[in-house]
């Protein structure tokens, strides 16, 4: 996915940018989301030549959005599922407790898994500014 948005600050090649709210926005009353949507970092990984005030497309990455989610929310969640299965299995007389409490536990350590992986690839996962808007025809 690509949006339009305007350099705000840089910092080397983090670049804070303002995305442009889209018509379908003026007519939500979420102003949290318009809050949030306004202002991001953008990583500007094949050091586009770019300034203060100008405006750029920004591509997010949607494979990476994907993964990252894979990594915080999807696999913690096999591991509710698992983890209660192996708590079962090493507490066969323990009732739900034992196996709820390894499911839980499974649960935390594989989420801080995802989180510290996620956090390795800082990077790869932001919007990225693929050029400066009015290059090449645009």
């Amino acid at each position: 996915m690509t949006e339009l948005a305007l350099v705000k600050k840089i910092e080397g090649k983090m670049v804070t940018v303002s995305i442009e709210l889209q018509e379908g926005c003026a007519a939500c009353s979420n102003g949290a989301c318009k809050a949030n949507r306004s202002a991001l970092q953008a990583y500007n990984r094949n050091d586009v030549k770019i300034a203060e005030g100008d405006e750029v497309e920004i591509e997010i990455p949607g494979a990476e959005q994907a993964k990252s989610a894979f990594w915080v929310l999807g696999l913690p969640l096999v591991a509710l599922f698992a983890g209660y299965g192996l708590g079962r299995i090493l507490f066969p007389t323990g009732g739900e407790g034992p196996a709820v409490g390894v499911s839980g536990a499974l649960f935390l350590i594989l989420m801080a898994a995802g989180i510290m992986i996620q956090k390795k690839k800082k990077y790869e996962t932001m919007p990225v500014i693929v050029r400066k808007f009015g290059e090449y025809g645009v």
